[in-house]
């Protein structure tokens, strides 16, 4: 398990996000190793995000973005909405990386998987990959606020 600094995001009552429409399983294999796509592919790679809250196939959704960076937002976005669903009479809460992570190990199956212009298909990615991309978006995040 990677150790990560503590970053803190604070949650206001006005995010807003909108889940996809369930879709058919899309399934990676476990273990299954993921090609490792350039820094500048976050820039404008189309990716498809899949999210699995519950062991049911039919609580799958499935969301789009126009980039990687925008994917790694609307994970957070998800975790946002679901501490808002959890404590709906706080005004503001805050959560650190750590707790944004333990949401997303917990959840039954979280993928994404981002166009790969070259091939013209699209490459899997898991939440250890994705967790890894909104570790890099939070500190850069931190590093232009301070």
């Amino acid at each position: 398990r990677r150790s990560y600094e503590p970053y803190h995001r604070s949650v206001g009552r006005s995010t807003d996000f909108h889940h996809g429409s369930p879709t058919r399983p899309v399934a990676l294999r476990e273990g299954q190793v993921t090609p490792r796509i350039p820094a500048r592919i976050g820039i404008k790679a189309h990716t498809i995000l899949l999210v699995q809250p519950g062991p049911k196939p039919e609580t799958r959704t499935f969301s789009d973005y126009e980039s990687v960076n925008e994917c790694m937002e609307g994970v957070c976005k998800i975790y946002e909405e679901h501490l808002k669903r959890m404590n709906p009479n706080t005004p503001s809460i805050t959560y650190d990386i750590s707790q944004l992570f333990d949401f997303i190990d917990q959840l039954a199956d979280l993928s994404c998987l981002v166009y790969q212009k070259s091939t013209n298909t699209y490459a899997p990615y898991n939440k250890d990959w994705i967790k890894e991309k909104i570790y890099i978006l939070l500190r850069r995040q931190a590093a232009k606020a301070n």
